[in-house]
């Protein structure tokens, strides 16, 4: 394919709208040829032809406004030549660039494909073309590296892991152990136990973003729920859990595994960021959930809240991925969600729709 310059196209565009214009204005010129520049000298004829005398001319004063005529002429067809040029030519010169422009505004790394851009005559644009696609590849590429170490890292851990908790669980058993051996132990496995849950949340990501829960399913998220609940109420230590079910039942297409983290996540969330014997209120309504929780302090930051490993200054519980496993299920199913803060309360809204 014969390519040229992005500037040489669009003079060439120029020069043709330019010159079409000068043909359809000709019978313009031709009206100011013969009633101003030759007027005198057609009357000069008409009247020698008839034997009369010659009448006075105003020569200079024809041509001078045929002149102002002719300039004001052809500055009306060059201005209408860079307005078509510009509102219309140019639109069509540049739909190459607008078109990268869209895929990349879509690409995500996610869907780990490559958009591939057509063939075009425009050197800028195919230089363009040929280095956003090697970007994106070497992108894709170093994402597929980091996605991969982290779940086969994940996955590498859980062994060793489970092996190194049962051990400890054995020493534990220990008759012979004095109690300071015993606490050291204990603080091993508690610290064991937090690494295992930080482990499995690791994996649960890198699953999530390599697309390996596809599996979808009409569920109702009020039957969800009621299974659910009774477990969650023997975790609460004292907060009250109340269900606000505004609908006899609500069935949406979802992977269930993945709702059931997310309101697990949701509802331990809302237990750690409460105050003593405070509340959590379950809403469902149409086409979303509303988890809400008394709160112990302050708004949470909306800008940190569902980044991975944040947590709020005086809280050091958790491992700080529960709500950005909440973003990425939502993400996910394309959910929205929403935290607010309300009259001391935190609101996570769901929407399903």
């Amino acid at each position: 394919m014969r390519r040229s310059n992005l500037i040489d196209k669009a003079m060439l565009q120029f020069t043709i709208c330019v010159t079409i214009l000068m043909l359809l204005a000709t019978p313009l010129f031709y009206w100011l040829t013969k009633h101003y520049y030759a007027e005198d000298l057609i009357l000069v004829i008409d009247t020698i032809k008839h034997g009369k005398d010659i009448p006075p001319l105003d020569v200079e004063r024809d041509i001078m406004h045929g002149i102002m005529i002719q300039f004001g002429l052809i500055i009306c067809i060059i201005g209408i030549s860079v307005i078509l040029i510009m509102k219309n030519i140019s639109v069509k010169l540049w739909t190459p660039f607008y078109y990268t422009l869209s895929q990349i505004s879509r690409f995500k790394l996610e869907d780990k494909k490559v958009p591939q851009f057509p063939e075009n005559k425009v050197n800028e644009f195919t230089k363009l073309n040929e280095a956003v696609t090697i970007l994106m590849r070497n992108s894709l590429i170093s994402y597929n590296i980091q996605k991969e170490f982290t779940e086969n890292a994940s996955h590498e851990m859980q062994t060793p892991l489970a092996i190194f908790q049962s051990k400890l669980d054995n020493l534990l058993q220990d008759e012979h152990l004095t109690k300071k051996q015993a606490d050291t132990i204990q603080d091993l496995y508690n610290l064991t136990v937090r690494l295992t849950r930080l482990n499995k949340n690791l994996l649960l990501l890198a699953r999530i973003d390599n697309n390996q829960y596809s599996e979808m399913s009409e569920v109702d998220i009020i039957n969800i729920l009621n299974r659910m609940l009774p477990l969650l109420h023997s975790i609460s230590d004292g907060i009250t859990i109340i269900r606000d079910f505004k609908l006899p039942s609500m069935i949406i297409k979802c992977n269930s595994t993945l709702l059931e983290s997310m309101i697990n996540n949701l509802i331990v969330n809302a237990l750690r960021h409460n105050q003593i014997n405070g509340e959590i209120i379950i809403t469902v309504e149409q086409d979303r959930m509303i988890i809400s929780n008394t709160s112990n302090g302050m708004a949470l930051d909306e800008n940190l809240l569902f980044n991975r490993f944040y947590r709020p200054i005086r809280d050091n519980k958790g491992s700080g991925l529960g709500l950005s496993i909440v973003k990425a299920i939502c993400k996910f199913h394309n959910w929205k969600i929403e935290y607010k803060h309300i009259n001391n309360k935190n609101h996570f809204i769901i929407a399903f729709k």
